[in-house]
């Protein structure tokens, strides 16, 4: 009787994983937060929400940035930003999504704590927003020497003194992520997180895995219930020099309190002037 051949199993086939194959040549790439939250109104039930005040804005630096040749990776259309909410204690927890257990503990909920839209594509401008608070690009100490296109640069694009060349930094170019629709649902301290990633082709495929290039995050703000949430002030002078040049919805331009808010700072508000708390606002 011929002896039987024993069956191989046959090895289950491993997803194809893709890395990025280029993480190390964007090690130079900062994400720098422009401009922190300070506060926000909660909006328990999502519905009659108000945006996180001032509107959180970020702004990609290079280092030893080299104007001839890190423009084009300066202005790509393929960079992505993520914001996620966590908590004001280190380590930090993230919050964005809260999963909650019925008494039975039969029934999942899940609820999202952080609302609006949690991913910005960036907002190029040809020259800075707001001059007087730019960054620099940073330096390393044995940073290579410039190309030779620098020489045609205008001095906005080196570590030059702002007092002695005000008028240079108007021209310096700038990618910028503008989160202008988030919201919070429950009253707490919290930060924001921020990740730039590079949605290039080679990572969009099944099984790709985008990795996160830089991390910022903010400094803690409070969100607080309607009726204590006094908080809204004009806008930055960022955010009118965004406008200026053409960011639009949902970023607005903010006046500042109104006058039922006004009345409660100064202790003479009535009851009825708890349900006037939207700021003035002009969509510029």
């Amino acid at each position: 009787m011929p002896l039987s051949t024993p069956s191989r199993a046959i090895p289950p086939i491993a997803p194809v994983v893709t890395a990025h194959p280029s993480t190390a040549a964007y090690s130079r790439i900062k994400l720098h937060l422009r401009q922190h939250p300070r506060a926000a109104r909660a909006g328990p039930d999502g519905k009659d929400r108000r945006t996180i005040d001032p509107p959180p804005v970020l702004q990609l630096l290079i280092d030893d940035f080299d104007q001839g040749n890190d423009l084009g990776t300066l202005k790509a259309q393929d960079w992505v930003v993520h914001a996620k909410l966590v908590s004001a204690q280190e380590p930090r927890e993230d919050v964005t999504t809260i999963a909650t257990q019925s008494d039975s503990g039969n029934d999942r909920k899940v609820t999202r704590s952080l609302l609006g839209t949690t991913v910005s594509s960036p907002f190029f401008c040809s020259d800075d927003p707001d001059p007087e608070n730019a960054p620099k690009h940073p330096r390393t100490k044995n940073s290579p020497p410039p190309s030779p296109s620098m020489r045609f640069i205008t001095t906005s694009s080196r570590n030059v003194d702002k007092a002695k060349a005000p008028d240079a930094y108007k021209t310096f170019p700038g990618a910028f992520f503008i989160f202008a629709d988030l919201s919070v649902r429950k009253a707490g301290r919290y930060r924001l997180e921020f990740r730039l990633m590079k949605m290039e082709p080679v990572v969009l495929v099944p099984g790709g895995i985008v990795p996160t290039l830089s991390v910022a995050v903010s400094e803690v703000f409070n969100v607080v219930n309607a009726k204590d949430f006094d908080q809204v002030q004009p806008s930055t002078n960022l955010v009118k020099g965004l406008l200026d040049r053409g960011a639009g919805f949902p970023l607005k331009l903010k006046k500042g309190l109104r006058e039922g808010q006004r009345r409660r700072a100064r202790g003479t508000g009535s009851d009825d002037d708890e349900h006037d708390t939207q700021d003035e606002d002009d969509t510029g």
